[in-house]
């Protein structure tokens, strides 16, 4: 007997959910998402937004966001990353700043700065935002930097094929590892698992990093990109799980670890350890500049 509608559905349903709620994450956590920092002075609460990711052209905006309270004032202290300058220190000013992600503007009002855009694909800022409000200044961070990171432009249709690609992969494997769970069959669904991750990870992703940092790959043993070390692994527990399941064969306990490795890889920040063009060398982790 077949079963029913519903219950064919539901898997599915699951790993739709699994799947959203990590791209979630993944947009929240990731360098193209602004620090979101919120602060107490004297004056008043202040809510920054200081971008960690801008395309080369562009200048880099740091900014403190209205309402801004009377008598709080900010300065941004910055320096490239990786190079012997010494650090700039610019006073923020009031305005209205324009900010692009995934391709849609927002305009902010308030204190803010526009750094000089980086010329070098993969050239990085470090840097600190104090503000004083009715005491000693103090920075936004502490005494850890914020880190933005220059790339070239890619083009949309490609950046979207690979994110449509990489998420279609863990829709499958989350699918995958639950038909594991449930006794469900498996050949078509490992096979369709391994053809995303291929296309996803392997073929579209390094031609997104082609054409924003100058080279196909900055993983291991070229670099220290997380993102693409992880993929690798990733890869790794499904061949194996594929081996598993040859033939006649049926280990689902390997299809579901791999099925939990990815969602746990998937939970790992992007571009950690990514491409980084070092000033003082005139070289990067696998980044031509």
């Amino acid at each position: 007997m077949k079963p029913s509608l519903l219950r064919r559905a539901l898997p599915w349903v699951a790993a739709t959910m699994l799947t959203l709620g990590t791209m979630a994450y993944q947009d929240k956590t990731g360098p193209t998402y602004p620090l979101d920092v919120s602060m107490t002075t004297a004056a008043g609460p202040v809510h920054g937004l200081f971008l960690r990711s801008e395309t080369i052209g562009t200048p880099l905006k740091v900014m403190l966001v209205e309402p801004v309270p009377p008598g709080v004032s900010g300065q941004v202290r910055y320096r490239r990353y990786r190079s012997n300058d010494g650090w700039t220190r610019v006073a923020m000013r009031r305005g209205e700043f324009t900010m692009t992600r995934r391709g849609r503007a927002r305009v902010v009002q308030g204190l803010g700065v526009e750094l000089p855009s980086l010329r070098e694909r993969a050239g990085k800022y470090e840097y600190f935002v104090d503000v004083t409000g009715g005491g000693a200044a103090a920075s936004a961070t502490g005494l850890k930097p914020i880190y933005a990171r220059y790339k070239a432009p890619v083009p949309g249709p490609v950046l979207a094929l690979h994110i449509l690609a990489i998420f279609a992969s863990l829709l499958v494997a989350m699918r995958t590892a639950l038909a594991a769970l449930g006794g469900g069959p498996l050949k078509a669904l490992l096979r369709w698992t391994l053809a995303l991750l291929l296309v996803g990870g392997f073929v579209l992703g390094p031609i997104v990093q082609w054409y924003a940092f100058g080279v196909l790959w900055s993983g291991f043993p070229y670099g220290y990109d997380w993102t693409d070390n992880k993929v690798v692994v990733e890869l790794a527990f499904w061949l194996v799980a594929i081996w598993r399941n040859r033939g006649e064969r049926r280990e689902r306990w390997s299809v579901l670890v791999a099925g939990i490795a990815t969602l746990a890889i998937f939970l790992v920040p992007h571009s950690i350890f990514g491409s980084e063009y070092n000033y003082i060398t005139g070289k990067g982790h696998g980044t031509t500049g």
